[in-house]
Protein backbone atom coordinates (compact mmCIF):
# COMPACT_ATOMS: atom_id res chain seq x y z
CA UNK A 1 0.00 0.00 0.00
CA UNK A 2 2.79 2.46 0.89
CA UNK A 3 4.59 1.69 -2.40
CA UNK A 4 1.45 2.65 -4.35
CA UNK A 5 1.14 5.82 -2.29
CA UNK A 6 4.78 6.66 -3.03
CA UNK A 7 4.27 6.20 -6.80
CA UNK A 8 1.15 8.37 -6.77
CA UNK A 9 2.97 11.06 -4.78
CA UNK A 10 5.87 11.09 -7.25
CA UNK A 11 3.48 11.34 -10.22
CA UNK A 12 1.62 14.23 -8.60
CA UNK A 13 4.90 16.00 -7.85
CA UNK A 14 6.01 15.59 -11.47
CA UNK A 15 2.66 16.89 -12.74
CA UNK A 16 2.87 19.93 -10.44
CA UNK A 17 6.46 20.62 -11.50
CA UNK A 18 5.45 20.49 -15.16
CA UNK A 19 2.51 22.79 -14.50
CA UNK A 20 4.67 25.33 -12.69
CA UNK A 21 7.31 25.13 -15.42
CA UNK A 22 4.74 25.69 -18.19
CA UNK A 23 3.18 28.65 -16.35
CA UNK A 24 6.58 30.22 -15.85
CA UNK A 25 7.42 29.71 -19.51
CA UNK A 26 4.26 31.50 -20.64
CA UNK A 27 4.81 34.46 -18.33
CA UNK A 28 8.16 35.18 -19.96
CA UNK A 29 6.57 35.90 -23.34
CA UNK A 30 5.68 39.33 -24.61
CA UNK A 31 2.05 38.84 -23.64
CA UNK A 32 -1.05 38.15 -25.61
CA UNK A 33 -1.99 40.24 -28.61
CA UNK A 34 -5.46 40.93 -27.27
CA UNK A 35 -4.43 42.68 -24.08
CA UNK A 36 -1.49 44.50 -25.67
CA UNK A 37 -3.55 46.04 -28.42
CA UNK A 38 -6.69 46.67 -26.46
CA UNK A 39 -8.95 45.36 -29.22
CA UNK A 40 -9.68 42.07 -30.83
CA UNK A 41 -6.74 40.56 -32.67
CA UNK A 42 -7.45 39.59 -36.26
CA UNK A 43 -4.12 40.27 -37.94
CA UNK A 44 -2.43 37.41 -39.73
CA UNK A 45 1.09 38.76 -39.88
CA UNK A 46 2.38 35.54 -41.37
CA UNK A 47 0.62 36.03 -44.72
CA UNK A 48 3.00 38.74 -45.91
CA UNK A 49 5.99 36.39 -45.70
CA UNK A 50 4.39 33.20 -46.97
CA UNK A 51 5.36 33.63 -50.66
CA UNK A 52 8.95 34.41 -49.69
CA UNK A 53 9.10 31.33 -47.51
CA UNK A 54 7.70 29.20 -50.33
CA UNK A 55 10.46 30.38 -52.65
CA UNK A 56 13.14 29.86 -50.01
CA UNK A 57 12.04 26.26 -49.44
CA UNK A 58 11.91 25.30 -53.11
CA UNK A 59 14.37 22.50 -53.90
CA UNK A 60 15.26 24.25 -57.18
CA UNK A 61 16.31 27.32 -55.19
CA UNK A 62 18.67 25.19 -53.07
CA UNK A 63 20.18 23.71 -56.22
CA UNK A 64 20.67 27.14 -57.76
CA UNK A 65 22.45 28.40 -54.65
CA UNK A 66 24.65 25.31 -54.61
CA UNK A 67 25.65 25.94 -58.23
CA UNK A 68 26.32 29.64 -57.66
CA UNK A 69 28.03 29.61 -54.25
CA UNK A 70 29.44 26.15 -53.85
CA UNK A 71 28.52 23.37 -51.47
CA UNK A 72 29.89 24.86 -48.22
CA UNK A 73 28.19 28.23 -48.54
CA UNK A 74 25.01 26.60 -49.81
CA UNK A 75 24.88 24.48 -46.65
CA UNK A 76 25.20 27.61 -44.51
CA UNK A 77 22.36 29.23 -46.45
CA UNK A 78 20.28 26.08 -46.05
CA UNK A 79 20.84 26.02 -42.27
CA UNK A 80 19.82 29.67 -42.08
CA UNK A 81 16.68 28.94 -44.08
CA UNK A 82 15.86 26.07 -41.72
CA UNK A 83 16.18 28.48 -38.81
CA UNK A 84 13.96 31.02 -40.56
CA UNK A 85 11.36 28.35 -41.36
CA UNK A 86 11.26 27.35 -37.69
CA UNK A 87 10.85 30.98 -36.61
CA UNK A 88 8.08 31.43 -39.16
CA UNK A 89 6.38 28.34 -37.80
CA UNK A 90 6.58 29.78 -34.28
CA UNK A 91 5.13 33.10 -35.51
CA UNK A 92 2.32 31.15 -37.15
CA UNK A 93 1.64 29.45 -33.84
CA UNK A 94 1.64 32.83 -32.08
CA UNK A 95 -0.90 34.18 -34.59
CA UNK A 96 -3.11 31.15 -33.97
CA UNK A 97 -2.89 31.49 -30.19
CA UNK A 98 -3.78 35.19 -30.39
CA UNK A 99 -6.72 34.46 -32.67
CA UNK A 100 -7.87 31.71 -30.32
CA UNK A 101 -7.76 34.14 -27.38
CA UNK A 102 -9.79 36.62 -29.39
CA UNK A 103 -12.31 33.92 -30.27
CA UNK A 104 -12.63 33.05 -26.59
CA UNK A 105 -13.16 36.72 -25.74
CA UNK A 106 -15.83 37.09 -28.41
CA UNK A 107 -17.54 33.89 -27.27
CA UNK A 108 -17.63 35.13 -23.69
CA UNK A 109 -19.24 38.41 -24.78
CA UNK A 110 -21.74 36.89 -27.18
CA UNK A 111 -24.97 35.50 -25.74
CA UNK A 112 -25.58 33.46 -28.90
CA UNK A 113 -22.63 31.06 -28.62
CA UNK A 114 -23.72 27.50 -29.26
CA UNK A 115 -22.10 24.26 -28.22
CA UNK A 116 -21.49 23.36 -31.87
CA UNK A 117 -19.44 26.53 -32.34
CA UNK A 118 -17.39 25.74 -29.26
CA UNK A 119 -16.89 22.16 -30.46
CA UNK A 120 -15.79 23.40 -33.89
CA UNK A 121 -13.30 25.78 -32.28
CA UNK A 122 -11.96 22.96 -30.10
CA UNK A 123 -11.53 20.64 -33.12
CA UNK A 124 -9.77 23.39 -35.07
CA UNK A 125 -7.42 24.04 -32.15
CA UNK A 126 -6.65 20.35 -31.79
CA UNK A 127 -6.09 19.94 -35.52
CA UNK A 128 -3.77 22.95 -35.60
CA UNK A 129 -1.77 21.85 -32.56
CA UNK A 130 -1.24 18.34 -33.94
CA UNK A 131 -0.17 19.62 -37.35
CA UNK A 132 2.02 22.29 -35.76
CA UNK A 133 3.84 19.81 -33.51
CA UNK A 134 4.39 17.33 -36.36
CA UNK A 135 5.66 20.02 -38.70
CA UNK A 136 7.94 21.48 -36.04
CA UNK A 137 9.42 18.02 -35.45
CA UNK A 138 9.97 17.55 -39.19
CA UNK A 139 11.60 20.95 -39.52
CA UNK A 140 13.74 20.18 -36.50
CA UNK A 141 14.97 17.09 -38.32
CA UNK A 142 15.69 19.14 -41.43
CA UNK A 143 12.74 17.94 -43.49
CA UNK A 144 11.38 21.12 -45.02
CA UNK A 145 8.10 20.78 -46.91
CA UNK A 146 6.23 23.90 -47.92
CA UNK A 147 2.80 22.32 -48.67
CA UNK A 148 2.39 21.36 -45.01
CA UNK A 149 3.32 24.90 -43.96
CA UNK A 150 0.78 26.23 -46.48
CA UNK A 151 -1.96 24.04 -44.96
CA UNK A 152 -1.13 25.29 -41.48
CA UNK A 153 -1.16 28.92 -42.64
CA UNK A 154 -4.56 28.31 -44.24
CA UNK A 155 -5.94 27.06 -40.90
CA UNK A 156 -4.83 30.28 -39.21
CA UNK A 157 -6.22 32.43 -42.02
CA UNK A 158 -9.57 30.62 -41.97
CA UNK A 159 -9.86 31.23 -38.23
CA UNK A 160 -9.16 34.94 -38.76
CA UNK A 161 -11.78 35.15 -41.52
CA UNK A 162 -14.34 33.34 -39.37
CA UNK A 163 -13.67 35.71 -36.48
CA UNK A 164 -14.06 38.77 -38.64
CA UNK A 165 -17.36 37.41 -39.98
CA UNK A 166 -18.65 36.65 -36.48
CA UNK A 167 -17.70 40.09 -35.20
CA UNK A 168 -19.40 41.81 -38.12
CA UNK A 169 -22.51 39.65 -37.60
CA UNK A 170 -22.59 40.44 -33.89
CA UNK A 171 -22.07 44.12 -34.65
CA UNK A 172 -24.85 44.11 -37.23
CA UNK A 173 -27.26 42.36 -34.89
CA UNK A 174 -26.36 44.78 -32.09
CA UNK A 175 -26.98 47.74 -34.35
CA UNK A 176 -30.27 46.22 -35.49
CA UNK A 177 -31.33 45.71 -31.88
CA UNK A 178 -30.33 49.27 -31.02
CA UNK A 179 -32.26 50.71 -33.97
CA UNK A 180 -35.36 48.71 -32.98
CA UNK A 181 -35.07 50.06 -29.44
CA UNK A 182 -34.81 53.63 -30.71
CA UNK A 183 -37.81 53.12 -33.00
CA UNK A 184 -39.89 51.84 -30.04
CA UNK A 185 -39.44 55.15 -28.17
Amino acid sequence: MSFLLLIISVLIAIALALLIWSLGKKSGTAGDGVSQQGDAYFACRHLANLPLLRQALEPADFEYIKEQLGKDKAQKVERERHRIALRYLEALHEDFVNLKKTARLIASLSPEVEATQEWRRFKLSLKFEIKYRLLKAKYGLGILQFPEMWNLANLVSSLAIDLERVVSDVGASAMLGRNETLADR
